[in-house]
């Protein structure tokens, strides 16, 4: 007979060490009826994306190993003289491993064929890993958008996000998350963001699996928020292929609030072409894929009136190979390459057409992975990687102006819109200065109210040209070699060994449009004294141009190598699994523009164009422990327990500290009211950076508890409770902060690096010196810490044609070092140095300046809910439906800490990172949001079909604020900035065959 069910066996999901690559595994015992383990069945797997089948032998234990598996979908076939031969089938999915028990009748019965429409279950009985898996029909039955980070909506216990840049909090800050495609780190080089840009979505992508802690040591798994790792679709033993076009009409998408200060509408198209089969039957097959986004927005106003329209284009090829020349190699090869394309970019909300600018990037992602077969319980796998982003920018409007520090070329007073980029002040600022109100009233907006001036005119904005041409390549590197054996029978150990090398680049060439950023003194400011000339005069107007287009620099080149060793073992003994593991790594960070020399006092020596070692994390202070137990009480049901730590890398510092950036930085050029030049210097943040001695990296302590259960009829749950906190944040301080900028009692009142002012004797312009109390230092700021509260509970229901996610997150983020609020509200969304940001560079800006409280990503209460159901007309609709509260933020001043700005000789008016009130005092409103998607089939045979879909994001249009204006002065401050998408609708057609 042949029998078709679910509860046929136990069938979970487990993680064992092989299948933290591009893979997954298989793994269960074979019994006979009366439960004795049975050796020596033979268990052959066939999949359709694996191209020659694997034959595996059941131990004395009756249990079985199938590592390294392609996710697909499989049929085992167990074999035996003396038993009869039954047949399974099952779906292996991305870093997980699926359990299959199976028990074997005599040779006198009949053998049976049990299917099982396997899927990711939370339900784990030997993992205390917290992992998520998003399979395939899970993407295409949801509303999902076509960018790779739209799809972090469908994340548990993460918070749905507008941002373009940043991502979502999850124990970290939105920099600590870690995303891969087809196991390729993309997150961008030296930032940590995505850098990805317009990637592919759910055409290209056939699964997403994502953890969020408790991770063992199988993946070299550094990061301090959730990592997101992606496998692209394979080719099948078939050949198959499909064409798809989607569209977002503009005149379908709502209207932005009316105290929106920009207007547009935007056309939206998605073109996706792909197909894959065999090239050799049962060797080598191939998928290929084409996706083509555009993007046009029209109609556009700001402020300043009618806008350029602006548009994009993306073209992105990809294509892939599995190889399997004999049973026990198995080879994956696939290149990535994406050209993107901005027009009419980077006119904001209070800036003119003139403003804009254009944009390229090509990327191209790179993977090759071999796993071999040793024996039947010994695998090696060997992968690399290459991730490369070249891109550039270049304004629309170039200006008339060439600056120059020879006093050869002057400041055109006449008509600064002409000379580069324009700031321009306010009516506060202005007071009563006529030459600044008549700034505001020639190069203002049309406007009204207590921010106009007499003439109806609001300064505030920018004007003029985009400011600056850039070059900026990004470039990483990656190599692992990793050996997974297994042994033991009544206590079996699972065993992975792995060494990662990796290496990311950047090169970095970028000059000034004319002038640069130009702004006029609004505060009777005087040159200060760090300036190379001009000291203690009072100017009019100061301008900011590159210095490499001043011929000052070459282009700047930061380098970031890191290597990391790990062992795990994974034991089981009865129903308890023990994971026991560690990671220990080793990075080193370069930069340009020094070199040692013993003949100098400070050991350093200038050294345009040179690299050299900025600073080495030692193995010793990155050890890492990976500890986990779960207790597989009953059935599938588990209690676990986990101790992870975590030291993410500082990718970023390499060129943040590097002395070439006083070479890629600006030069404050000063003016008096007829546009000569009356002085210069250089801008103090941009100089080189030493590190303090001693000082241990970043790392973060994770605890975990929970419990899963499978409830039967296809309902799964998992309860848990995490707790994280984050210690030894690094960051660019001037070396007397802890001494001049009120530190509390229990902060010494030391200089970091008390001898700086030698080690900078002659690292100065010109090889003079540099000042060792006011200079920027990379130090473990005293008392930095954040700390991370969850708990989360989580159902899943799958019966038939329905499915159905739902989870309740309760958090707190608290703590005073937030990455995620260095800027100035929608500001924040932006690449924001790790380890260099505006945190403790000045004045009010330390740790104990109001920084103390809930972090910008604190939102309390996430509560998610999506599904689908399939009609027997062939529909099928998806639902998604979240609920969070706002994220937390405060208002900033910079006149609470007037007084010591001025004792400390600055005359900075900036808000920035200047808390007016403790951190996280104010925050956003609640936001929920329901998005609908429709699927249906028209027409389908055995081996093609077509069908329509339609997309509405956001039903209720809700445009909650996401963002406000922090800064209490310049007429702004508590008006929104940012608002959640609004109400959409998207078109699709699919045909398939």
């Amino acid at each position: 007979m042949k029998l078709r069910h679910l509860g046929a066996f136990a069938m979970v999901i487990v993680a064992l060490p092989a299948s933290a690559q591009q893979a997954g595994a298989i793994f269960g015992r074979v019994t006979a009826k009366d439960g004795k383990p049975l050796a020596g069945i033979h268990v052959d797997a066939s999949g359709n994306v694996l191209p020659q089948g694997r034959l595996v032998v059941t131990n004395e234990t009756g249990e079985y190993r199938l590592p390294f598996l392609p996710p697909g979908e499989y049929t085992l076939v167990f074999t035996h003289p003396n038993r009869a031969t039954e047949k399974r089938k099952v779906v292996v999915a991305l870093q997980q491993t699926t359990t299959l028990h199976v028990t074997l009748n005599e040779a006198a019965m009949q053998s049976t064929v049990v299917e099982v429409v396997g899927q990711a279950s939370m339900v784990d009985a030997s993992s205390a890993e917290l992992k998520t898996l998003i399979a395939s029909d899970v993407l295409t039955a949801m509303p999902v958008g076509v960018g790779y980070r739209d799809m972090m909506k469908l994340i548990p216990g993460v918070a749905y996000t507008s941002q373009g840049t940043r991502d979502p909090n999850a124990g970290g800050s939105g920099q600590d998350n870690v995303h891969l495609m087809d196991g390729v780190n993309v997150n961008l080089p030296m930032y940590g963001t995505i850098g990805i840009g317009g990637g592919t979505a759910s055409y290209d992508i056939d699964q997403i699996a994502v953890t969020k802690g408790g991770a063992s040591a199988t993946d070299f798994n550094r990061s301090a928020g959730f990592t997101m790792n992606s496998i692209s679709k394979s080719g099948t033993n078939v050949y198959t292929g499909e064409l798809s076009y989607t569209a977002i009409p503009a005149n379908l998408v709502a209207r932005r609030p009316a105290g929106s200060t920009t207007s547009f509408e935007t056309d939206s198209t998605y073109a996706v072409a792909n197909v894959g089969g065999p090239i050799v039957k049962e060797r080598l097959f191939f998928f290929a894929s084409m996706y083509s986004p555009k993007d046009t927005r029209k109609n556009g106003s700001n402020l300043y009136g009618p806008v350029p329209e602006l548009s994009t284009s993306h073209t992105e090829y990809f294509g892939k190979l599995t190889y399997s020349p004999t049973t026990n190699l198995l080879l994956h090869g696939s290149y990535r390459r994406a050209k993107h394309t901005d027009y009419n970019v980077s006119v904001g909300s209070s800036s003119p057409a003139s403003v804009a600018n254009g944009a390229e990037s090509t990327t191209t992602i790179t993977t090759l992975e071999a796993s071999w077969s040793i024996t039947p319980n010994n695998f090696l796998n060997f992968k690399y990687t290459n991730f490369a982003i070249y891109q550039g920018d270049h304004p629309n409007t170039y200006a008339s102006a060439t600056a120059a520090l020879d006093g050869s070329s002057v400041l055109d007073v006449n008509n600064l819109a002409t000379q580069g980029n324009l700031s321009i002040p306010t009516v506060a600022q202005a007071g009563s200065n006529a030459t600044l109100i008549a700034l505001i009233n020639r190069y203002g907006y049309a406007g009204t109210g207590t921010n106009a001036t007499p003439a109806g005119f609001v300064g505030g904005g920018s004007v003029g040209v985009y400011p600056s041409i850039n070059t900026d390549n990004f470039f990483r590197r990656n190599y692992q070699l990793a050996w997974d054996g297994t042994y033991g029978s009544t206590v079996s150990h699972e065993v992975h060994v792995g060494f990662q090398y990796w290496k990311e680049m950047e090169d970095l060439y970028r000059i000034s449009n004319g002038w640069g950023s130009i702004a006029a003194n609004f505060n009777n400011q005087k040159i200060p004294t760090t300036a190379l000339s001009g000291v203690g005069l009072v100017y009019a107007y100061v301008a900011s141009p590159y210095q490499q287009g001043l011929g000052h620099a070459p282009q700047i080149h930061s380098e970031l190598e890191s290597q990391n060793f790990e062992v795990n073992d994974r034991i089981r003994w009865n129903a308890f699994t023990f994971n026991v593991g560690v990671l220990v790594s080793n990075d080193k960070l370069y930069g340009m523009g020094i070199r040692t020399d013993s003949t100098t006092a400070g050991g350093y020596a200038l050294a345009p164009g040179q690299k050299y070692l900025e600073h080495e994390i030692k193995w010793a202070d990155t050890l890492q422990p990976r500890l986990g137990v779960t207790w597989n009480y009953h059935k599938d049901d588990t209690i676990y327990a986990n101790f992870a730590r975590y030291v993410p890398s500082t990718s970023s510092l390499p060129r943040a500290s590097s002395w070439a950036r006083n070479l890629v930085g600006t030069i404050n050029v000063y003016f008096d009211a007829t546009g000569h030049m009356i002085g210069q210097g250089a801008d103090a943040v941009s100089q080189g950076k030493l590190y303090v001695d001693g000082i241990k990296p970043r790392h973060t302590d994770e605890f975990m508890v929970g419990t899963t259960r499978d409830f039967g009829q296809g309902f799964t749950g998992r309860l848990y409770g995490r707790y994280r906190k984050s210690i030894n944040f690094w960051e660019d301080t001037p070396n007397n902060s802890r001494v001049v900028y009120n530190a509390p009692s229990d902060v010494p009142h030391t200089l970091y690096i008390p001898d700086l002012a030698t080690k900078l004797s002659n690292l100065g312009a010109n090889g003079g010196p540099m000042n060792g109390n006011t200079s920027a230092v990379i130090a473990q700021l005293d008392g930095a810490f954040t700390k991370f509260y969850e708990v989360c509970a989580e159902t899943e229901w799958r019966r038939g044609d329905a499915y159905a996610s739902f989870s309740y997150t309760w958090s707190h983020y608290y703590g005073n070092f937030d990455q995620d609020n260095t800027a100035n509200g929608s500001a924040n969304d932006l690449n924001l140095f790790i380890g260099s940001s505006n945190i403790a560079d000045s004045a009010g800006t330390q740790i104990w300046d109001n920084k103390y409280g809930n972090l910008a990503g604190d939102q309390r209460h996430k509560i998610k809910l999506f599904g689908s159901y399939a009609f027997p007309w062939n529909g099928k609709l998806g639902v998604y439906a979240v609920y969070q509260t706002g994220m937390h933020w405060q208002k900033t001043d910079y006149k609470v800490y007037q007084a010591l700005i001025t004792a400390t000789g600055s005359t900075s008016t900036s808000d920035t990172a200047r808390y007016a009130e403790p951190a996280g005092s104010r925050v956003n409103p609640a936001h929920y949001q329901m998005d609908l998607s429709y699927t249906q089939t028209f027409w389908q045979s055995k081996t093609m079909g077509l069908s329509g879909t339609v997309d509405l994001f956001n039903v209720f249009n809700r445009q909650t604020v996401t963002a406000y204006n922090q800064s209490a002065n310049g007429g702004l401050f508590a008006s929104p900035q940012t608002y959640m998408p609004p109400r959409r609708t998207q078109f699709g057609l699919r045909f398939w065959f």
